[in-house]
């Protein structure tokens, strides 16, 4: 019989340092996110008391003013751009009138009739609430974001860009379109 050769091998050693980093790692992750999730939690966010009667606001929408965005529910003006497009869609939204609608319109205004607009107005449950983001683009238009919370928790978007006019005293909306 022909003898075998026999491989030599090193003695395995325990390496118990391996295993103890291991345990000190998962640890100090485990401790880093229950701090990063308590702090979070912990941190005061702005008050939903806060509104403004123009930018309105609340826990569902937080009003913002800056030269790139405008965002709110309140009643709006005819005082800029952004405002009269607050004011047109807290008609439609909260005081349900077409014809308030329209009035921040002009009378040419490429917008639907008051017939039309009450229509629309009747489609969307009473109670809806909503939120406008309104952003400036270089051609003069507005590019506006209508989030609506239905009653029923269901939430819709729409996008449409909003042209206006500087008239003497007011701004008023002369064209309301989908996005192109």
């Amino acid at each position: 019989m022909i003898p075998r050769t026999q491989r030599w091998h090193a003695p395995r050693r325990s390496r118990p340092w391996v295993v103890g980093s291991v345990a000190v790692a998962g640890s100090m992750a485990a401790a880093a996110v229950v701090m990063v999730y308590t702090a979070s939690a912990s941190t005061p966010g702005q008050s939903a008391a806060y509104t403004d009667p123009v930018l309105g606001g609340g826990p569902t929408c937080q009003p913002t003013r800056s030269e790139q965005l405008v965002r709110g529910n309140g009643t709006g003006s005819t005082a800029s751009g952004p405002d009269v497009v607050l004011a047109f869609q807290y008609a439609y939204y909260v005081t349900r009138s077409g014809a308030d609608a329209r009035a921040v319109t002009t009378p040419e205004a490429l917008v639907p009739a008051v017939e039309v607009i009450g229509a629309g107005i009747r489609t969307v449950p009473a109670g809806t609430q909503h939120c406008v983001m309104i952003t400036p683009m270089a051609d003069g238009r507005f590019d506006v974001v209508i989030t609506e919370v239905r009653p029923d928790a269901a939430v819709r978007t729409y996008r449409q860009f909003v042209t206006v006019t500087t008239r003497p005293g007011a701004v008023s909306i002369t064209k309301i379109a989908p996005p192109t």
